[in-house]
Protein backbone atom coordinates (compact mmCIF):
# COMPACT_ATOMS: atom_id res chain seq x y z
CA UNK A 1 0.00 0.00 0.00
CA UNK A 2 1.40 3.40 -0.96
CA UNK A 3 1.91 6.12 1.64
CA UNK A 4 -0.94 8.14 0.13
CA UNK A 5 -3.28 5.14 0.20
CA UNK A 6 -2.31 4.47 3.82
CA UNK A 7 -3.08 8.09 4.76
CA UNK A 8 -6.44 7.90 2.94
CA UNK A 9 -7.29 4.66 4.74
CA UNK A 10 -6.33 6.16 8.11
CA UNK A 11 -8.44 9.24 7.38
CA UNK A 12 -11.45 7.11 6.42
CA UNK A 13 -10.98 5.04 9.58
CA UNK A 14 -10.78 8.20 11.71
CA UNK A 15 -13.93 9.66 10.09
CA UNK A 16 -15.86 6.43 10.68
CA UNK A 17 -14.85 6.19 14.34
CA UNK A 18 -15.56 9.89 14.90
CA UNK A 19 -19.05 9.39 13.44
CA UNK A 20 -19.60 6.44 15.77
CA UNK A 21 -18.49 8.45 18.81
CA UNK A 22 -20.76 11.31 17.75
CA UNK A 23 -23.68 8.91 17.38
CA UNK A 24 -23.03 7.84 21.00
CA UNK A 25 -23.27 11.44 22.21
CA UNK A 26 -19.65 12.63 22.09
CA UNK A 27 -19.41 16.15 20.58
CA UNK A 28 -18.65 16.03 16.84
CA UNK A 29 -15.56 18.28 16.62
CA UNK A 30 -13.77 16.75 19.64
CA UNK A 31 -14.56 13.26 18.32
CA UNK A 32 -13.04 14.20 14.95
CA UNK A 33 -9.90 15.64 16.55
CA UNK A 34 -9.49 12.64 18.86
CA UNK A 35 -9.82 10.13 16.04
CA UNK A 36 -7.50 12.13 13.77
CA UNK A 37 -4.86 11.94 16.51
CA UNK A 38 -5.52 8.23 16.98
CA UNK A 39 -5.04 7.61 13.26
CA UNK A 40 -1.85 9.71 12.99
CA UNK A 41 1.28 7.55 12.96
CA UNK A 42 2.94 9.64 15.68
CA UNK A 43 -0.28 10.19 17.64
CA UNK A 44 0.17 13.94 17.32
CA UNK A 45 -0.72 16.75 14.92
CA UNK A 46 -0.46 20.53 14.86
CA UNK A 47 -3.52 22.75 14.86
CA UNK A 48 -2.88 23.52 11.19
CA UNK A 49 -2.65 19.83 10.31
CA UNK A 50 -5.87 19.12 12.17
CA UNK A 51 -7.63 22.00 10.46
CA UNK A 52 -6.50 20.85 7.01
CA UNK A 53 -7.19 17.16 7.62
CA UNK A 54 -10.63 17.75 9.12
CA UNK A 55 -11.46 20.62 6.77
CA UNK A 56 -12.44 22.58 9.86
CA UNK A 57 -11.90 26.17 10.89
CA UNK A 58 -9.17 27.10 13.32
CA UNK A 59 -11.89 28.10 15.80
CA UNK A 60 -13.56 24.65 15.57
CA UNK A 61 -10.22 22.91 16.13
CA UNK A 62 -9.42 25.24 19.03
CA UNK A 63 -12.75 24.53 20.72
CA UNK A 64 -12.38 20.78 20.22
CA UNK A 65 -8.84 20.83 21.60
CA UNK A 66 -9.95 22.86 24.63
CA UNK A 67 -12.68 20.27 25.35
CA UNK A 68 -10.30 17.31 25.00
CA UNK A 69 -7.69 19.01 27.21
CA UNK A 70 -10.33 19.67 29.86
CA UNK A 71 -11.10 15.94 29.90
CA UNK A 72 -7.38 15.08 30.05
CA UNK A 73 -7.53 13.16 26.79
CA UNK A 74 -4.81 15.11 24.96
CA UNK A 75 -1.66 17.04 25.83
CA UNK A 76 -0.34 20.23 24.25
CA UNK A 77 3.31 20.69 23.37
CA UNK A 78 5.08 23.56 21.68
CA UNK A 79 6.88 22.68 18.45
CA UNK A 80 10.57 23.49 19.16
CA UNK A 81 11.70 26.74 17.57
CA UNK A 82 8.15 27.86 16.74
CA UNK A 83 5.03 29.22 18.36
CA UNK A 84 2.99 26.32 16.99
CA UNK A 85 1.27 23.84 19.24
CA UNK A 86 1.28 20.11 18.70
CA UNK A 87 -1.55 18.09 20.18
CA UNK A 88 -0.58 14.65 21.41
CA UNK A 89 -2.23 11.64 22.93
CA UNK A 90 -0.82 10.75 26.36
CA UNK A 91 1.40 7.70 26.80
CA UNK A 92 -1.34 5.77 28.57
CA UNK A 93 -4.43 5.30 26.42
CA UNK A 94 -6.69 8.27 27.10
CA UNK A 95 -10.03 6.50 26.84
CA UNK A 96 -9.49 4.52 30.01
CA UNK A 97 -7.40 7.14 31.75
CA UNK A 98 -10.32 9.55 31.67
CA UNK A 99 -12.94 6.93 32.47
CA UNK A 100 -11.15 5.14 35.27
CA UNK A 101 -9.06 7.73 37.04
CA UNK A 102 -11.53 10.58 37.45
CA UNK A 103 -13.55 9.08 40.28
CA UNK A 104 -13.89 12.56 41.81
CA UNK A 105 -16.37 13.37 39.02
CA UNK A 106 -18.57 10.42 40.05
CA UNK A 107 -18.35 11.41 43.72
CA UNK A 108 -19.40 14.98 42.93
CA UNK A 109 -22.28 13.86 40.72
CA UNK A 110 -23.52 11.42 43.35
CA UNK A 111 -23.37 14.08 46.05
CA UNK A 112 -25.18 16.70 43.97
CA UNK A 113 -27.88 14.28 42.86
CA UNK A 114 -28.37 12.93 46.38
CA UNK A 115 -28.67 16.47 47.75
CA UNK A 116 -31.53 17.12 45.32
CA UNK A 117 -33.15 13.78 46.15
CA UNK A 118 -32.99 14.63 49.86
CA UNK A 119 -34.90 17.87 49.23
CA UNK A 120 -37.66 16.17 47.24
CA UNK A 121 -40.85 14.61 48.50
CA UNK A 122 -40.32 10.84 49.06
CA UNK A 123 -41.25 8.55 46.17
CA UNK A 124 -41.21 9.01 42.40
CA UNK A 125 -38.59 11.57 41.39
CA UNK A 126 -36.77 11.39 44.72
CA UNK A 127 -36.41 7.62 44.40
CA UNK A 128 -35.13 7.90 40.82
CA UNK A 129 -32.61 10.55 41.85
CA UNK A 130 -31.44 8.47 44.82
CA UNK A 131 -30.98 5.47 42.53
CA UNK A 132 -28.95 7.60 40.11
CA UNK A 133 -26.77 8.83 42.99
CA UNK A 134 -26.31 5.22 44.09
CA UNK A 135 -25.17 4.32 40.57
CA UNK A 136 -22.53 7.07 40.53
CA UNK A 137 -21.28 5.97 43.97
CA UNK A 138 -20.98 2.45 42.54
CA UNK A 139 -18.93 3.79 39.62
CA UNK A 140 -16.73 5.72 42.03
CA UNK A 141 -15.95 2.50 43.94
CA UNK A 142 -15.54 0.21 40.93
CA UNK A 143 -13.56 2.31 38.45
CA UNK A 144 -10.19 1.99 40.23
CA UNK A 145 -10.71 -1.77 40.48
CA UNK A 146 -11.61 -2.01 36.80
CA UNK A 147 -8.49 -0.03 35.86
CA UNK A 148 -6.35 -2.48 37.85
CA UNK A 149 -8.03 -5.42 36.11
CA UNK A 150 -7.49 -3.80 32.70
CA UNK A 151 -3.82 -3.12 33.42
CA UNK A 152 -3.28 -6.70 34.65
CA UNK A 153 -4.98 -8.07 31.53
CA UNK A 154 -2.94 -5.95 29.13
CA UNK A 155 0.29 -6.80 30.98
CA UNK A 156 -0.55 -10.50 30.70
CA UNK A 157 -1.30 -10.17 26.98
CA UNK A 158 1.91 -8.19 26.40
CA UNK A 159 4.02 -10.71 28.33
CA UNK A 160 2.38 -13.66 26.60
CA UNK A 161 2.59 -12.46 23.05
Amino acid sequence: MSDEAAVDAASAYARDLAARLTAEGFPRAPASVLMALMAADEGSLTARQLSEQLQASAAAVSGAVRYLRLLGIIRVETVPGTRQHRYTLPESPPWYTVSFTNVQRYRELAGAIQAHADRMRPGGAADRAAQMAQFFRFLERRMPELLQEWQAETETETAGG
